[in-house]
């Protein structure tokens, strides 16, 4: 057979990386059903009539969800999207805001998540992994326990203690539908852009918050509840810590802490491009956010992380300048705020016991783990409480995720997530040892920022609250290495000669 013209070109040309847009046709776009349609929608019809005589708000909600639905159906890459871009916030957002009885982030994730995983196609589905097991585990597990205590101990759950119950599985949903959705590198990129990118108006709103600006105090009373922001564990009134979009100062730390990682990285790795100065926006009120929160594990966690990423980048000399000078400017900033709670946590106490040198809520915690907490593990060590605490227990916060596991599941569900945990760093490893310079520097700073939540769980929940699980969970959806999708074989497969192996005659 003769070889046509352009062959050699063909031969010696690199395979084309997919890029945004290439993988975007979902199911429903290639797949057409008219008949199908016609009655969904004559369906939709007549319930969102009815709907919207006798609860027109959750009439507006049903017909955004729909919308949504069908864009998700079109392009798989819009439900990664906006999981990335919304979850972590509105994961602050207290029940009923702005939907009566429901939690508006646990109906995003439900409805997209499902959307997405129920509709991806063979051709672009993503193999599971130890972590995917692992993750739907834990999250059938905790439902688990709970069922099976609310059974044995004659609880009766209410609305929001169900939510809780069933609540973990939010993560597998969570991460699932990011990782098979957004299926390009480009597009992977994008998504961490928009991710970053959503935490400025975040940190600008704990700032303005700490300023005690009175419309944005009563804003974030009314989305979150108001638990937080106007109470602390040993102090309220004016030195109460900045909370943003969350019902707890500590989840906008640990949701701010590992954006701060990956930004850093990606300045590290020389990953920002021509976004210098959008990058330096972000890092400035990022830190300034997680100044405000006055979270002194997450800051110190920060700074060990951001010295673990320099080294790894031959920066040790320039990082300590450059983030001496952040800090020191951050700090100045966060002045009025962080000298009250530094006096608060390490001044004495007349009749104390406390050392002088042991912060107040580490020695708070202390009292109510030894006296409450742990004579309750020791009665039921095998499978908790599920969702409702004991008599016994007057704190009703745990103050740390492994005594939360305790209460929830007993030791079973903590030695399940220590295989959880051992999963996310394995697969966060391999991830920073990824090829392109972005996705090691996502890899690097994921898994720096699993290390640090392993460390942070010790004195408060931070896995299983709002704000840090939702970033970590769409970073490693982000950052694993995937196998390219068989439907781009063709594309980016070399093209083979149309010369016999003798040559053109």
């Amino acid at each position: 057979m003769w070889a046509e013209p352009g062959d050699a070109a063909l031969l010696t040309r690199p395979p084309r990386r997919l890029k945004f847009g290439d993988a975007e046709r979902g199911w429903f776009a290639e797949r057409p059903r008219p008949l199908l349609l016609g009655s969904v929608a004559v369906v939709l019809a007549l319930v969102l009539g009815d709907l919207s005589v006798r609860k027109p708000d959750l009439a507006v909600a049903a017909v955004l969800g729909v919308g949504l639905v069908v864009a998700v159906l079109l392009r798989p890459v819009v439900g990664g999207l906006v999981l990335v871009t919304t979850m972590p916030i509105l994961s602050g957002l207290a029940p009923g805001v702005p939907v009566a009885h429901v939690r508006l982030s646990e109906v995003l994730v439900g409805v997209v998540g499902v959307t997405v995983l129920a509709s991806v196609r063979r051709c672009e589905a993503v193999p599971w992994s130890s972590l995917d097991w692992l993750l739907l585990a834990y999250g059938l597990a905790w439902a688990a326990f709970g069922v099976f205590d609310a059974v044995t101990l004659h609880q009766s759950l209410s609305i929001n203690a169900w939510a809780t119950t069933i609540g973990q599985l939010q993560f597998f949903l969570l991460y699932r539908a990011v990782r098979v959705s957004l299926r390009t590198h480009t597009e992977r990129k994008t998504a961490v852009g928009v991710l970053l990118g959503a935490a400025v108006p975040v940190a600008l709103l704990a700032f303005l918050q700490e300023l005690r600006v009175g419309p944005i105090v009563r804003f974030v009373n009314t989305i979150t509840g108001g638990l937080s922001a106007s109470a602390s564990i040993v102090h309220q009134g004016p030195g109460s810590r900045a909370t943003g979009p969350f019902d707890n100062w500590a989840a906008l730390a640990g949701y701010l802490l590992p954006l701060l990682l990956v930004l850093c990285a990606l300045v590290f790795a020389g990953a920002i491009g021509r976004h210098r100065r959008g990058a330096l926006v972000v890092g400035m009120c990022a830190l300034i956010g997680i100044l405000v929160t006055v979270e002194i594990s997450a800051i110190v966690l920060l700074v060990i992380g951001l010295v673990v990423l320099a080294r790894q980048y031959g920066y040790e000399r320039k990082a300590l300048r450059y983030g001496a000078a952040a800090l020191v400017v951050g700090a100045l900033v966060a002045a009025p705020f962080l000298v009250p709670r530094l006096n608060q946590e390490f001044s004495s106490t007349a009749g104390s016991s406390r050392h002088a040198g042991v912060p107040q809520t580490l020695d708070f915690r202390w009292q109510v783990w030894t006296t409450q907490y742990i004579p309750a593990v020791e009665a039921r060590p095998m499978t908790g409480y599920g969702a409702v605490l004991p008599p016994s227990i007057h704190w009703p916060y745990t103050e740390s995720q492994y005594l939360t596991y305790l209460m929830e599941g007993g030791f079973p569900l903590l030695v399940l997530f220590g295989g959880l945990a051992w999963a996310m760093v394995r697969k966060s490893r391999e991830a920073a040892r990824a090829e392109d310079p972005f996705d090691r520097a996502i890899g690097r700073a994921v898994l720096v920022a699993v290390v640090a939540m392993l460390a942070m769980n010790l004195i408060w929940p931070f896995l299983s609250n709002g704000g840090m699980p939702q970033v970590l969970w769409c970073l490693l959806a982000i950052a694993i290495p995937r196998p390219p999708p068989r439907g781009a074989a063709a594309v980016e497969a070399p093209v083979r000669s149309l010369v016999p192996a003798g040559g053109a005659s």
